[in-house]
């Protein structure tokens, strides 16, 4: 087979609009990553403070081209219909908007934003095409440019929980979302130019989410080229000063 030759783009650059767990700890927005290229503009989930990390780290909803959803948690997908209805009434938004993510994120984004704003979007058109798309394992898509393959995890019950690797502009980002330790997440790293992992405590095996112990016991099996942990409890937060690994916090930027 022959083998694909990726094109670097020196502008890739990876901005975290939120690092923070589902209950604020530390005071961080809920988790989103702005992904950039010269060419395409995503999220790397949308939790509900999303547009709060937006506005404040100067990011232009409206130029958004995708969200790439990995599980149907709010603090990882809850920020959606407020970015739709950004579009709709603050930016008039005219650029399409491709929403990625697992089954049910259509129905779930609908519902949610029924309970919220009840009429907005069933009842009354947005001016903005937007297109739903599922994230499936055994089958890699391809939008806007962007290579999308997802691997899936061990998140409370779900069967639907995937840990995300984007390529963009040749260049690997690697997200786990939120997840247990799996041997999944070897194949999710490897190769990438940013591996991206969720540390929610410091040794206590909590199910559904990585400790810092099990991380780092498994650093060398895992890729990155840079390594970073995210969606970090108080534990963690605590002792963010005196790890061995690098973390990130909102509002950084990362060249990726």
């Amino acid at each position: 087979m022959e083998r694909q030759t990726r094109i670097f783009d020196p502008s890739v650059s990876l901005r975290c609009l939120g690092s923070g767990d589902a209950f604020g700890s530390g005071g961080r927005l809920n988790s989103c990553y702005h992904l950039k290229s010269s060419s395409v503009q995503m999220l790397l989930d949308c939790g509900c403070s999303s547009l709060i990390g937006m506005q404040r780290w100067g990011v232009i909803a409206a130029e958004i081209d995708m969200v790439v959803v990995t599980h149907l948690h709010g603090d990882h997908f809850g920020g959606i219909p407020f970015l739709l209805l950004e579009g709709k009434y603050a930016s008039q938004r005219s650029k399409p908007l491709t929403l990625i993510g697992p089954p049910g994120l259509q129905q779930r984004v609908e519902a949610t934003n029924e309970a919220f704003y009840p009429g907005t979007l069933l009842s009354e058109k947005i001016n903005f095409p937007v297109e739903y798309q599922l994230l499936d394992p055994r089958q890699p898509r391809r939008v806007n440019g962007v290579q999308i393959e997802c691997f899936q995890v061990k998140h409370g019950h779900s069967q639907q929980a995937y840990g995300l690797r984007i390529t963009i502009a040749g260049k690997i980002v690697s997200y786990t979302g939120d997840t247990e330790w799996t041997e999944n997440l070897i194949p999710l790293s490897q190769g990438s130019d940013l591996f991206i992992a969720e540390c929610f405590s410091y040794r206590q095996k909590i199910p559904s989410h990585l400790d810092y112990q099990t991380v780092l016991k498994n650093r060398s099996r895992l890729g990155g080229k840079k390594f970073v942990l995210t969606h970090m409890g108080p534990e963690m937060l605590s002792r963010s000063d005196n790890l061995d690994l690098d973390i990130i916090n909102d509002g950084d930027v990362i060249e990726v």
